[in-house]
């Protein structure tokens, strides 16, 4: 059976509609799970700022880095409960604003959060399924690489699973929305069921990916700079407070466009259901 080819168009198209029909329901689980997150975390944990062996110029790059990693260790070690806590609710919210954007019936928020809760385990599972066999072999690789090639080879090598490791997410993109929207919870199920829906269209979703979050990142940044100047007028705390707010609802607006897009994807690549198909014909 061949694929169904991804129109970027067509999907951009389907993403605003879905947004615009949904509007209100979309908004309250952007408030609750992804706003409230990000401005929660943003209160909660501090900015890492980097060391002085990190900041100085003159610094040794090892040094640099072996600092800074030193640092982002410190931070998820004293924070790590909460940061964890934080994840959870974010996972539950798009897991459920993908069930709410099934072409299954017209599920309730309720209806969609309970979906959203019953598929975290499988969704957990599904990454760590594929992020420790990637991280496995990636390390194999370039561990045996360290001992018998140059520098050099490493380095090129590096870079290739850099693209591979970019591939292999492209191809397991549509894994959360298989198993919230399809209702698959066999996590190795999941994940094949996106590799299959993803062949043949792993460089249009890439390109398609990279030019909208492109765009909304450039858009972002202005938004959020323009924001933090005028808001640093008013001084502490009024200015920390108020980035944080932006920071958050930026982060709202930014994740809920990428998962209501990824949702067109899936509903373009596997098409109606079979619900979907006997309401046309009824």
């Amino acid at each position: 059976m061949t694929n169904r080819k991804l129109d970027m168009g067509k999907a951009w198209t389907q993403a605003t509609g879905l947004i615009g029909t949904n509007r209100e329901t979309i908004t309250a689980i952007a408030g609750l799970f992804f706003f409230l997150p990000s401005f929660a975390g943003g209160v909660f944990i501090p900015e890492l700022t980097p060391p002085a062996a990190a900041s100085s110029s003159g610094a040794d790059p090892q040094v640099a880095f072996r600092a800074l990693i030193d640092g982002v260790s410190a931070l998820y070690a004293e924070f790590w409960p909460l940061m964890i806590l934080l994840s959870v609710v974010q996972f539950i919210g798009s897991m459920a604003l993908f069930a709410l954007l099934t072409d299954r019936g017209n599920p309730t928020v309720g209806e969609a959060l309970a979906t959203g809760l019953k598929s975290i385990p499988s969704y957990v599972a599904a990454q760590l399924v594929s992020g420790i066999g990637v991280a496995v072999v990636f390390g194999v690789v370039i561990g045996l690489l360290g001992v018998v090639a140059p520098p050099a080879v490493v380095a090129l090598v590096g870079l290739a699973l850099v693209v591979v490791a970019l591939w292999l997410f492209i191809r397991l993109s549509l894994t959360a929305p298989v198993i919230a929207i399809e209702g698959v919870l066999n996590p190795f199920a999941a994940l094949a069921r996106s590799w299959r829906l993803t062949k043949g269209n792993s460089v249009r979703i890439l390109l398609f990916l990279f030019l909208l979050m492109f765009t909304i990142g450039i858009i972002a940044a202005l938004v959020s700079g323009i924001l933090g100047l005028i808001l640093t007028a008013f001084g502490e705390p009024v200015a920390s407070i108020g980035i944080d707010i932006v920071a958050g609802i930026v982060n709202a607006v930014v994740t809920v466009i990428f998962l209501v897009v990824t949702a067109a994807i899936h509903r373009q690549l596997a098409g109606p259901s079979t619900g979907a198909l006997a309401e046309t014909f009824e």
